[in-house]
């Protein structure tokens, strides 16, 4: 109270602080229910020590699925398969299956020392750095709504 026995600021009405409330809730929750997460573009880049070849294979017409022993298993059914020279980029359109392999080996039977960055839209998957080594590949499965591991065997 103050010296002359006024509030200094007057009491807000319970009937007009719920409705502010409610859309305060409403308005910052619908943000989340309006954002489309629905994927449509993979981008896809690598760098590593410039002219070095590595030979990409790529799919979105795959079936992946968990082993008994926890692996997903990943049966190719059609890709493409790129050679590109080091650093490059790559995007490419998901937005009808939804889905997304790559799996990236060195030519020549060399080990290379590669950065790896893969997006979803403007969503970050990967970003980390290794090796990719003679008979042990480099490989990403992407699948919307699907919790899988980067423990795979691979199938074409």
């Amino acid at each position: 109270m103050t010296p002359r026995g006024r509030r200094p600021f007057p009491a807000a009405s319970p009937l007009l602080v719920l409705p502010l409330l409610l859309a305060v809730v409403t308005l910052g929750g619908c943000s989340a229910i309006l954002d489309d997460l629905t994927p449509e573009n993979i981008h896809f880049e690598m760098r590593g020590e410039a002219g070095q070849r590595v030979r990409a294979i790529y799919s979105t017409q795959f079936v992946a699925g968990l082993n008994e022993f926890g692996v997903t298993r990943v049966q190719v059914v059609r890709s493409d398969t790129i050679v590109h020279e080091v650093p490059f980029r790559r995007a490419m359109d998901i937005s009808i299956d939804r889905r997304w392999f790559v799996q990236a080996e060195s030519l020549d039977g060399d080990t290379l020392a590669v950065h790896v960055i893969v997006n979803v839209d403007d969503r970050g998957l990967v970003d980390e750095s290794g090796g990719i080594f003679p008979d042990e590949p480099w490989h990403f499965v992407y699948s919307f709504n699907q919790l899988l591991t980067r423990d795979l065997d691979v199938a074409f």
